[in-house]
């Protein structure tokens, strides 16, 4: 299966994080959001090139900083 960050994702598609390649405090704020490796995500849309990626991760519906969201490693 092919790997690819966030931003580089298609919209309304439901795709699994595998890796998170961000420092401890960017992990342990995303996970403090329900956004980890092994979590099943749905993104909702991309506004812009640079800017916030939206996704729905369980319930919850977050928005992403586009350097936030380029950090975030999915797989189909």
């Amino acid at each position: 299966m092919k790997k690819l960050a966030l931003t580089h994702i298609k919209a309304n598609k439901k795709y699994k994080i595998v890796d998170v390649a961000a420092d401890a405090n960017l992990k342990s704020k995303l996970m403090s959001m329900g956004v980890y490796p092994g979590k099943e995500i749905i993104k909702l849309s991309h506004i812009g090139l640079k800017g916030p990626v939206v996704i729905k991760a369980g319930r919850s519906m977050l928005a992403l900083g586009h350097s936030m969201a380029a950090k975030i490693v999915v797989e189909a």
